[in-house]
């Protein structure tokens, strides 16, 4: 690539997000595997699988905001995402609603959230809904509980089997709630629970059994009617006969037996119309009782049903309503940031054009070089070298031309000449803002992804101070943090603890001997000499300022004056704000640039513990945040973890000397247990490699005056209820890891004895 060679914008999409997969903090497979992945797509040795760059960046930045730790595991849900893409696009860019599909895939399969990797994607389940909101629903429901997601078959079981009774879209939608409701509420057994629904379901629908009561009912009624049917049929047998005897009677006879005929009809007549009666009596009693019964059951039914409706609907407008208000705040954050770009990029490129035009056009020297090198090959062909050179050490570097423009390679303390005007790369100058501090985003998500991460950590075991919450946030507020308290307590590891967490990279500038140490200069041969605090302000970085009581006063105004130009930018982001160092370097201030500090004081000047601090200029400490910074017995506990003996007496210890701090009216107390002291004696424990008595001695009574070691000798003989005869005559095991509460109490009285008596350790073996 040549000086005046840019990269085109799909090459720097690309390039970002290549860099994004880096620094993601993934297993080291896993980003190796994703970077030659995407690699290989933008330089056209695989087919995009997923059809375009913003849905192909969508899925890497939610497996990067993922917590993949196993390379196999990821894989296979890596083919299992690309699988499950041509299930829903099988036309690719040129499937229907194309837009939206890809939109819901991103943010609800790509990472270790998703549905994939919870297992709970169906593609039978996921046919049946008309309405991706629905679906999307549904499962967001599913994901986010462990225990629906071990039941997610059973679910999508009865799913498929009540959908060809719902006469809707929305009435499937209402039985699948209703289930995984009364799942979650399930005592019994999950299989008689789903039986016992899908049979409530049909009769919903209207597909029910007769009811076993009334199923007897009409049977006895049937019975009677056959029996009816019955006597009527003897009866007209006996008419029958009676009309044969007539033929052979007389009419005296006859008449006699007409008369009979009509008494024996009038007698079937009332009998057949009271039985019919009451059987039709009976069968319509039952019909009404079963009519009013179903009304019944079919009005709570439906009242229940526009109960649960409004609620799930009601829950559904107010989830929809909470996810438009954040697109509508990402959506103006984005609107403003990009105006304010490239306005920032506009100007900044119209006046370096003019500032260049202008030095060339207006610099004598300069013209004559340029006129005398037209006609001398061997000028022309150093600039050219030159030319060449430059392009090796630099991308996209906005130069001139070789005579006037300077590059400052980012990795290099050297930076260049003296005087000409200085020109950075634009990768340097135009600053992304890191997402800890990026305004748009509101703070709670921002704290809440950063809390995340912390919990993850620990989770692997590894120890945050209690202050590290209170820290993280004072800086995401731009806020200047002063830590102040005891040597070894671990202010330092917290320092970059919190940078880690934050995601921004931790220059450390240690002690401040001179304002040079900050400020630069120019050494004897032109070239300008950077600084930590150069690198940080330039290049959006947080500076670590270790020792900040025990440092060159005038230098603190100095940092003051940088922190006040921090505040104007954080203030307007969209206006630049410059600081010159070393009288010809003029920079703008990045909007990541953040400041920490750390001493053993308050800032009020020197005391009986630290004699060298000086008094910390009062309009510095009114710029900074000043923090308390004390031991975490917490951390102390963790460290010590199955040594608990070590570990009271640890505590006891402190707590000794901070009553004796408090005493003397002491800001700290003197020679106290560190931090480093307790991982130091957990160390000396496992490797059983020192003896009770030299540890009592280096790590607790050791530099301590007469007066120090008769005050914790007597607190810890009140903690123990100890006298002299205890702690003259006591059995010390040999290994450290036995040793009970009050052998080391005893030993420690022992050694405050020793150190009080003069007597030495090489003595003692005597």
């Amino acid at each position: 690539m040549g000086l005046f060679s840019e990269e085109t914008p799909e090459e720097r999409d690309y390039k970002r997000l290549i860099k994004t997969i880096r620094n993601s903090g993934l297993n080291y497979e896993i980003v190796n595997y994703l970077v030659s992945f995407v690699s290989d797509i933008r330089d056209k040795k695989r087919n995009n699988d997923f059809f375009d760059f913003e849905f192909l960046e969508g899925i890497m930045l939610e497996i990067t905001n993922s917590n993949f730790n196993d390379y196999d595991e990821f894989m296979e849900l890596f083919k299992e995402v690309l699988k499950t893409i041509s299930f829903f696009l099988p036309e690719g860019a040129k499937t229907p609603d194309y837009e939206a599909i890809k939109t819901m895939f991103i943010h609800n399969f790509g990472g270790n959230e998703g549905l994939l990797a919870k297992d709970v994607f169906d593609q039978k389940f996921y046919s049946l809904f008309d309405s991706r909101l629905d679906y999307l629903y549904i499962m967001n429901l599913i994901k986010d509980d462990e225990e629906l997601v071990n039941n997610y078959h059973y679910i999508v079981n009865y799913a498929l089997e009540v959908a060809p009774y719902t006469i809707n879209q929305s009435v499937l939608k209402n039985e699948i709630l209703s289930y995984i409701n009364g799942l979650k509420n399930e005592l019994g057994s999950i299989e008689e629970y789903s039986n016992r629904r899908l049979v409530e379901a049909k009769k919903r629908m209207g597909v029910y059994p007769i009811d076993e009561k009334t199923l007897a009912t009409i049977s006895a009624e049937a019975l009677k009617a056959q029996g009816l049917i019955v006597k009527l049929s003897n009866m007209q047998k006996k008419v029958d006969d009676y009309q044969d005897r007539v033929n052979s009677m007389t009419k005296a006879g006859v008449k006699e037996i007409n008369d009979t005929l009509k008494r024996g009809k009038g007698d079937i007549g009332t009998y057949s119309d009271n039985a019919i009666s009451e059987m039709k009596k009976a069968i319509e009693e039952t019909r009404v009782e079963l009519v009013s019964k179903l009304d019944e059951y079919l009005l709570s039914l439906e009242q229940a049903l526009k109960h649960s409706s409004d609620e799930v609907f009601k829950q559904l407008l107010l989830n929809a309503e909470e996810k438009i208000n954040g697109i509508k705040v990402m959506a103006e954050g984005l609107s403003s940031t990009t105006t304010s770009e490239l306005l920032r990029i506009q100007k900044a490129t119209q006046d370096s054009v003019a500032k260049l035009k202008s030095y060339v056009e207006t610099e004598p020297q300069l013209q004559e070089f340029l006129k005398s090198a037209a006609d001398n090959e061997q000028i022309m062909g150093a600039l050219k070298k030159f030319s060449e050179l430059q392009a090796g050490a630099m991308t996209q570097a906005t130069v001139a031309t070789p005579t006037t423009g300077i590059v400052i390679p980012g990795n290099e303390r050297l930076i260049i000449p003296a005087n000409p005007q200085v020109i950075l790369p634009k990768e340097q100058t135009e600053t992304i803002i890191l997402p800890a501090f990026d305004e748009s985003i509101p703070f709670d998500l921002r704290m809440n992804r950063i809390l995340e991460e912390k919990k993850r950590r620990e989770q692997k075991g590894e120890f945050f101070h209690e202050m590290v919450e209170e820290v993280i946030r004072c800086i995401l507020e731009g806020d200047w943090v002063y830590l102040w308290g005891p040597s070894g307590c671990g202010k330092s590891f917290v320092i970059k603890q919190v940078a880690e967490l934050i995601g921004i990279d931790l220059v450390e500038n240690g002690k401040i001997t001179d304002k040079y140490s900050i400020m630069a200069y120019n050494d004897p041969h032109g070239h300008f000499r950077a600084t930590q605090a150069f690198v940080a302000l330039v290049y959006g970085k947080m500076l670590s300022l270790d020792e900040f009581d025990n440092g060159n006063t005038d230098t603190q105004v100095v940092l003051n004056e940088l922190y006040s130009g921090l505040l104007d930018v954080l203030g307007n982001p969209n206006k630049k704000r410059y600081v010159t160092f070393a009288e010809d370097m003029t920079v703008p201030i990045s909007p990541n640039f953040r400041m920490i500090s750390a001493g053993n004081t308050k800032g009020g000047g020197e005391n009986q513990i630290f004699s060298s601090r000086g008094k910390i200029d009062e309009a510095v400490q009114e710029r900074m945040t000043p923090k308390e910074f004390r031991y975490d017995n917490l951390v102390e506990q963790k460290i010590f973890g199955q040594y608990t003996n070590w570990y009271e007496i640890f505590i006891k210890f402190r707590e000794a000397c901070d009553l004796y701090a408090k005493q003397h009216g002491l800001d700290t107390a003197p020679g106290i247990g560190t931090t480093r002291d307790a991982a130091a004696i957990v160390k000396y424990i496992n490797h059983n490699s020192k003896s009770i008595d030299q540890i009592m001695r280096e790590k607790f009574t050791q530099t301590k005056e007469r007066d120090y070691l008769s005050f914790l000798k007597k607190k810890f003989s009140e903690f123990y209820s100890l006298d002299e005869t205890d702690t003259k005559n006591f059995d010390i095991p040999e290994s450290l890891r036995d040793a009970d509460t009050m052998v080391l109490a005893k030993s420690f009285i022992k050694a405050c004895n020793n150190s009080l008596n003069g007597v030495s350790e090489k003595r003692k073996r005597r």
